[in-house]
């Protein structure tokens, strides 16, 4: 029997790196992020967005982040993953990691951070100024 609601993917399709809070893509800033690793361990998983993307994003009327003075950065460190590489981290253990979204403040996340061989994947929620988005971090390793 085929499984109907498997996705199919193109083999030629690959994931899109997106830094993702609500609606914006603020993307990444490599120099300034660091990614300390060390098999399913992170020591240091800094990734800051990119000042510039957000500076175009504060231009537009719309963009319901414009009174932040910097752009944001999601931090993760001292985490061990075990063996699948995978923990969820949520509102009953999010005391026992040093993880958050520093946004204009630091901010709870309620989230899946996976290591892979060659990605880095986040996907969850954040809150920001008491209010619930998504986030979305895609990035290679």
């Amino acid at each position: 029997m085929r499984n109907i609601f498997k996705k199919k993917t193109n083999e030629t399709e690959e994931i899109k790196e997106e830094f993702i809070i609500g609606n914006y893509d603020f993307s990444f800033d490599r120099e300034k992020s660091t990614i300390e690793i060390n098999g399913n361990e992170i020591i240091d998983l800094t990734i800051k967005s990119d000042e510039n993307i957000f500076d175009e994003l504060c231009e537009k009327e719309d963009f319901e982040f414009g009174f932040g003075i910097y752009s944001p950065e999601f931090y993760a460190r001292e985490i061990n993953l075990g063996k699948k590489g995978q923990i969820v981290i949520n509102e009953e253990n999010q005391n026992d990691y040093e993880t958050a979204v520093y946004f204009m403040e630091h901010n709870d996340l309620n989230i899946n951070l996976s290591l892979h061989p060659n990605w880095i994947l986040i996907v969850g929620w954040t809150k920001i100024s008491g209010k619930e988005y998504p986030i979305s971090i895609k990035m290679k390793r």
